[in-house]
């Protein structure tokens, strides 16, 4: 960048008197410049500083794609004027995958334009047995465990479960494999046979059917017998203390714990048929995601310094974990792109190929820079992929779920 000409000759932050020719204070390091600033030199200076960084990230790019590795190389052995820094690299590029990656969720979620799509946290739903059905009293255990009077079956009216066992009574084996498979059950002609025998004696006007009541869940967890007592809730929760929460949760016969309570706050404070409050809720996840890989970058230099250990300092391994996740998410941002404004169709078939790139990506990578054999860095990737993949997906479940409830 060039000289700010524009001085003073007092340093403005620690009052020392300076020469013409200072251009930094030689007593606190701050450039010598006045406040007052004009308009094109603020522009100037902008502009400057863009394709600076401009062209830094173009040479950046273009070594990654060109050269696997060869960045990480080059910045450990003291080659790094000519690229962005690593860890900057990292955020700007983790910053347009987030952005992108919360435009395609957006678009799916305005996409969703019945409410019956939306898997609902909130429902009405009943249940009765095979047993029950025949007018007998349920069973809850067996010595056989083909025993098809204990199949339940779900439904939301009566009406609905009396079409569905007109339906059953004459569909072919697949389905009714199905729905043994569904309870543990052996799919053999036998057990078909006295299932569809037992279908055939229950009578079209059932009185266990009759005696049935609609009950509301709250995420088919917290039960509650009646419409005006789930709804007595749904007004009240937003108002009740941790003390309140435990009690409900005490008199439903759940735990009374910190994600209990979460849980029953949450439901109460999103429509899970709102577009926007769902949008909300996956921004929240995906910020919280985000957050986790910053844990995630560290704890795989660590896997890389057990394992590749000829390289003994941690920080050579931390620099090629910071460049490599910035590349997965450089190469995933690109499909996303790719998705979002050329072609959705294209996309989505270049996911399965996007995945085997990076791997094939990261392997050339470990090569070149730890400088082993092919068979020992194939072994060792394969050594480092399973901690790599359970750590992940761990902290990727604990991102959701805090997302979710915090």
């Amino acid at each position: 960048m060039s000289v700010n000409k524009i001085k003073t000759e007092i340093c403005l932050n620690c009052e020392t008197h300076l020469r013409p020719e200072d251009n930094y204070c030689p007593n606190c390091g701050q450039k010598n410049t006045t406040h007052i600033i004009p308009l094109k030199h603020i522009l100037l200076e902008t502009f400057e500083d863009f394709f600076h960084f401009d062209t830094k990230l173009w040479n950046t790019i273009k070594t990654t794609f060109a050269h696997p590795g060869k960045i990480t190389r080059d910045y450990l052995e003291g080659k790094r004027a000519r690229y962005v820094p690593p860890v900057k690299f990292y955020i700007f590029i983790s910053f347009i995958f987030f952005l992108l990656l919360g435009k395609l969720s957006d678009h799916a979620i305005d996409e969703r334009k019945n409410p019956q799509d939306w898997n609902l946290t909130i429902s009405k739903s009943m249940s009765i047995s095979l047993n029950e059905l025949l007018g007998e009293k349920k069973l809850y255990y067996s010595k056989d465990s083909n025993d098809v009077r204990l199949i339940e079956f779900d439904f939301t009216s009566k009406d609905s479960l009396q079409r569905y066992l007109v339906q059953l009574k004459s569909a072919p084996d697949s389905v009714i494999n199905k729905l043994l498979v569904e309870d543990d059950m052996d799919t053999t002609a036998n057990v078909r046979k006295n299932f569809r025998n037992l279908l055939a004696l229950i009578p079209e006007h059932s009185s266990a059917l009759d005696s049935m009541k609609q009950n509301y869940f709250v995420d088919g967890k917290f039960e509650f017998e009646t419409a005006e007592e789930y709804n007595q809730f749904k007004e009240k929760i937003r108002d009740y203390s941790d003390a309140q929460i435990d009690s409900v949760l005490i008199s439903k016969g759940e735990n009374a714990n910190w994600v209990n309570r979460q849980l029953l706050r949450k439901f109460r404070k999103f429509d899970w048929k709102d577009k926007d409050d769902m949008k909300v809720l996956i921004h929240a996840v995906l910020k919280s995601i985000s957050l986790t890989m910053f844990v995630m970058m560290p704890v795989t230099a660590l896997l890389l310094l057990l394992i590749f250990y000829r390289k003994k300092y941690y920080y050579e391994h931390l620099i090629f974990s910071i460049h490599i996740h910035t590349i997965f998410f450089l190469i995933l941002s690109l499909v996303l792109g790719i998705q979002i404004f050329i072609s959705d169709s294209l996309g989505n078939m270049l996911w399965s190929w996007t995945f085997l790139i990076c791997l094939i990506y990261l392997v050339l990578s470990l090569k070149y820079n730890y400088k082993q054999p092919w068979g020992k860095t194939i072994a060792k990737f394969l050594l480092m992929s399973m901690p790599y993949l359970i750590i992940s997906l761990t902290l990727a479940v604990v991102a959701i779920v805090y997302g979710f409830l915090a």
